[in-house]
């Protein structure tokens, strides 16, 4: 063998070794690569997490604090319903009461009115009764009258009837 083949089959050896070599290098930066990029994914995942988490316990915080703030909005405006029916109460009940006064008046001026109107009317018609009975004297004494002068006319008649 003769040193050229020597020097080609050392160079093969040595391009074999160091294939061998680049493809073990290779694998280990494969795995490398593969480990650092699942710890990365790992790492984004936890942090991903966290985010998560801390923004699930804001909003929960945001919910508890809006729920809080309404609750005391409802609060406050029963409150203040409750003061507007109170004071509608109070107004209805006044104005009630001055209805009836009112009423109570004009119940009391009617009744004057028509005591007035009742002694009015019998007053009149004591007028009319006494009037009606002076008229019925006269009457009477007309009609006595003349049964009178009737009674002594047949008289008078039964006497020259009787000569």
């Amino acid at each position: 063998m003769n040193t050229t083949d020597k020097k080609l089959a050392d160079a093969q050896a040595a391009a074999a070794v160091s294939m061998a070599e680049a493809r073990e290098s290779a694998c280990e930066a494969k795995t490398a690569v593969t480990d650092a990029a699942s710890a990365a994914k790992e790492s984004a995942a936890d942090k991903l997490g966290d985010i998560k988490d801390a923004a699930a316990d804001k909003l929960g915080d945001i919910k508890e604090a809006a729920a809080d703030k309404l609750g005391d909005i409802k609060d406050a405006a029963a409150d203040k319903l409750g003061d507007i029916k109170d004071a509608a109460a109070d107004k209805l009940g006044d104005i009630k009461d001055a209805a009836a006064d009112k009423l109570g008046d004009i119940k009391d001026a009617a009744a004057d009115k028509f005591g007035d109107i009742k002694d009015a009317a019998a007053d009149k018609l004591g007028d009319v009764k006494e009037k009606g009975s002076d008229i019925l004297d006269k009457v009477k004494g007309f009609a006595a009258d003349i049964l009178h002068k009737g009674a002594a006319g047949a008289e008078n008649l039964a006497d020259k009837l009787d000569n």
